[in-house]
This record gives C-alpha cells, sequence and structure tokens, in this order.
C-alpha cells in the first residue's frame, strides 16, 4: 500500500461517497461534500493499491479521521493495519489534545470512526474505545412545555458563565459520563464559552436556557443549544441538570424549549448521544431518531 496527499475536492467526493456510514445524518449533497471538505485542511491522503485509490483519511498531528473505503477493495483489517503504521510513522506530534480537549497523548486518537471499522479496530489492533456516540434528530416543531411553580426560565447570558459552568460540573460529576471521563471545571468552561461564542455568530444562542430554583434562585439546569456555522441543523450542545433538581421534568421542559425555538430557523433539531447513556431513552420519547452509532478510539504501537 503507498500514500498520496490527496486534492481537497475529490477526497470529499469520495469521503461522501464511500464512507461507511452517514454518521452526522446529513442529507444533502453538497453539505456533505463540504463538510467534508471542510476537514481536509487536517491534510487528507489516499491509500493505493496497485495504483488504485482503496481507500482514505484525514490526519492532524496524532488524530486520524474521516476514513473510508473504496468498492471492491473491502478488507478493514488490511486497510487499518496500513493506516495504523503510516500514522505512527508519521506522528510528529509530541502529545496533542484529545478532542474533548483534555490530556495529550503521544498515542494515536481515531476519532469518528463508524462503527464497521471500530469493531476492527478493538478486535485485531487493540485500540483502546474511548466513547461511542449516535446523532439523534427529530423535526422541529412548537411546544408547549409542562413547567414546574418551582422553577423559573432564563435566557443564557455569559455573565451567569461560572454559576452555569458550575451546575454543568456538577451534573457531569454525578452523571453517566463520570464513568469514562473525569469532569474538569476548565475543560467545561472552555467548551461552554466556545459555544457561546458560535452560537453568537449564528444568532441562535437563544434556543438555549438556564432554570432556575424560585427558592433561591440557583441554577438547577442547563440547556445549550444553537446553530454551528455552515449548518443547516439546529444542535443540543448540552443538557445538564444538577441531582437535586432530577425528576422534575426540568430536562423535558428545557429539550422541548429548544426545539420550539429552533422552530422558525431549523426544520431540525439533532443532538449527539452516547450509546450507552440513559438519556438515550429521553430522547427517544421525545421523537428523537436514532443514527449509525460512530466512535473515538486511542491506538497505540506495540512495536
Amino acid at each position: 500500500m503507498t500514500f498520496e496527499q490527496a486534492d481537497a475536492k475529490k477526497f470529499a467526493i469520495y469521503h461522501t461517497i464511500y464512507t461507511a456510514a452517514n454518521i452526522f445524518q446529513r442529507f444533502d449533497w453538497n453539505e456533505r461534500v463540504d463538510s467534508a471538505l471542510d476537514n481536509v485542511s487536517a491534510g487528507a491522503y489516499f491509500m493505493y493499491d496497485n495504483g488504485k485509490i482503496v481507500g482514505g483519511f484525514t490526519m492532524k498531528e496524532n488524530c486520524v479521521n474521516y476514513p473510508f473505503i473504496v468498492a471492491p477493495f473491502d478488507n478493514r483489517r488490511v486497510f487499518w493495519r496500513a493506516v495504523l503504521d503510516f500514522a505512527s510513522e508519521n506522528n510528529a506530534s509530541e502529545g496533542a489534545e484529545n478532542t474533548d480537549g483534555g490530556e495529550k497523548n503521544n498515542g494515536i486518537f481515531l476519532n469518528q470512526i463508524p462503527e464497521a471499522d471500530a469493531l476492527v479496530l478493538t478486535t485485531n489492533f487493540g485500540a483502546n474505545l474511548r466513547w461511542s456516540k449516535r446523532k439523534m434528530l427529530r423535526p422541529t416543531e412548537e411546544f408547549a412545555p409542562v413547567e414546574d411553580d418551582d422553577f423559573f426560565y432564563e435566557a443564557l447570558e455569559i455573565s451567569d458563565i461560572n454559576e452555569i459552568v458550575s451546575a454543568v460540573y456538577e451534573a457531569h460529576a454525578s452523571g453517566h459520563t463520570a464513568s469514562f471521563w473525569q469532569p474538569d471545571v476548565n475543560a467545561i468552561k472552555k467548551s461552554l464559552e466556545k459555544r457561546f461564542d458560535i452560537f453568537g455568530q449564528t444568532s441562535s444562542l437563544h434556543m438555549g436556557s438556564i432554570v432556575r430554583a424560585v427558592r433561591n434562585n440557583k441554577i438547577a439546569g442547563v440547556c445549550i443549544a444553537g446553530i454551528y456555522p455552515g449548518e443547516k441543523f439546529a444542535n443540543l450542545h448540552q443538557v445538564a441538570v444538577r441531582p437535586a433538581f432530577r425528576r422534575r421534568g426540568i430536562a423535558t421542559a428545557m429539550i422541548q424549549k429548544a426545539i420550539t425555538e429552533a422552530t422558525a430557523a431549523t426544520p431540525v433539531m439533532t443532538v449527539g448521544v452516547l450509546v450507552d447513556n440513559p438519556s438515550v431513552g429521553l430522547y427517544s420519547r421525545l421523537g428523537f431518531k436514532p443514527g449509525s452509532i460512530y466512535s473515538e478510539l486511542l491506538y497505540y504501537n506495540a512495536t
């Protein structure tokens, strides 16, 4: 197998056609191609076998992304052996941040990997599965959420960022994500400030909200939602409820409010959910349809 730097446009077209799964549930051809094109800046490569393209991927520092195999070639084990060897030999990084902004690592991060490929990587190459997610989506529409008189809703304001971070941290520390990721206040703040900025750029930050308790004005729940630049659909980035306020319908009401607020701007609301997160049941009950599973893995070269 040999590798060559790929032409960006050609790579985007090949990826759109041959990727193993439409993991982000995009239905418009131009949107899918443009999305792939946006990621080619990371460095796109074609894999050749006897002069014919049999696959491709992107690589930036120590992160491999956007893999695909070109028919009729169908040997995923051979494909990934070659990709992992190439990535290990060409990893110039002395440690890069993983995709959630956490610790630096000298292994090879394999990001947004379709389910069929993740199985090959874990079974044949001993890659460590960090998490698996799936995109869920539903049409936007206007709801009349059932609201509890013990709580009231406010718009997201950057002036409340420290209090919002505290609420999200507490929710994560006692929630499902704590089973595989140790919540970090600084990482959470960095991520939330980024969404405030991005959703501010698209004038869609109003889709989110915070919920406060009447008795003490304390934040009980946080919903961060909006539209990413270049995207057509809205996204629920964060839905968090402090443990003391759970099972009061707060998450349901915040999600319904976000869907309602998004109706004027987009026909669809999306959310990325860990496959084993109990919240999958909540989203399903609210009409969200699950898409294909994708994963992040970490690979260490044993040689």
